[in-house]
């Protein structure tokens, strides 16, 4: 029991800025119990969100849109934009004029950030703010406590899938860990999701699992594999995308409602 606490204390240290009581040094035992875990560090970010959410809203003063700043302004001092630095760094990376992989790692290692990843940066958070508002105003506050479960389990599915391309340091140690057995045992960390009830969730689960699959093959057309930073990008997308999803799922409902009137009529 307590490896599978150290394990979940390296998880949190690790995917957040949260403080924990010691400092866990990472080994390849420690790793692989805590890498199935991120899902469970993303419960954690989702279950202060929510609450949050249900506390700020119970005056009804606010508009979704303000309660959507609120939330992400949290969501990025608990994980000390570590994502956000990530997509940067990779849409810097990836959308430069480098031909070779090798140029673009190095330009993902340059701490300063260019036009692609300033871009970047501005329409993620734009995004994100406006789709949690939007789940807000539809009743699917829900959805607040999930995302950030889905975008971990996005890190575990491409450590799995993918070629982490770095040598050295724990993202290394983490993609060596990474099993089968460990990414099944991730992913049934986010079913609690199912509790939600709503047939958006296989809209959701479609669209996240397909973009998994994408991203996964740019990423190995561009570098031949993933870094930290990718990572850190896959995160924020995927949890754009998961949420997306649910607003896609409600047009397509709405399709199909209109759809059964004019068939009625």
């Amino acid at each position: 029991m307590k490896l599978y606490f150290k394990a979940l204390l390296l998880a949190i240290q690790f995917l957040t800025r949260i403080p924990v009581p010691v400092d866990i040094e990472p080994d390849k035992q420690l790793t692989r119990r805590s890498l199935y875990m991120f899902p469970l560090v993303g419960w954690l970010i989702g279950g202060i969100l929510y609450l949050l959410c249900i506390f700020i809203m119970m005056p009804g003063k606010l508009t979704p849109i303000t309660i959507a700043v609120i939330l992400v302004t949290v969501e990025t001092l608990i994980t000390g934009a570590f994502h956000l630095d990530g997509l940067a760094d990779t849409f810097d990376a990836f959308f430069s004029t480098a031909q070779t992989s090798g140029q673009k790692l190095e330009i993902m290692k340059d701490s300063r950030i260019g036009v692609m990843g300033a871009v970047a940066l501005m329409l993620a958070l734009l995004l994100k703010i406006t789709l949690i508002s939007e789940c807000i105003r539809y009743d699917l506050k829900g959805v607040v406590a999930i995302y950030p479960a889905m975008g971990r389990l996005a890190q575990v599915a491409l450590y799995k899938t993918t070629t982490y391309v770095r040598s050295g340091g724990i993202g290394l140690l983490f993609s060596q860990a990474a099993t089968g057995n460990i990414l099944w045992q991730a992913a049934a960390f986010v079913l609690p999701s199912l509790l939600l009830q709503t047939p958006l969730l296989l809209v959701a689960y479609g669209l996240f699992a397909g973009f998994i699959a994408c991203y996964k093959y740019y990423a190995e057309q561009q570098i031949g594999g993933i870094t930290g930073d990718v990572l850190g990008s896959a995160t924020v997308l995927s949890e754009i995308v998961f949420l997306g999803s649910f607003l896609v799922g409600l047009l397509i409902e709405w399709f199909f409602l209109q759809a059964a009137v004019l068939l009625t009529a």
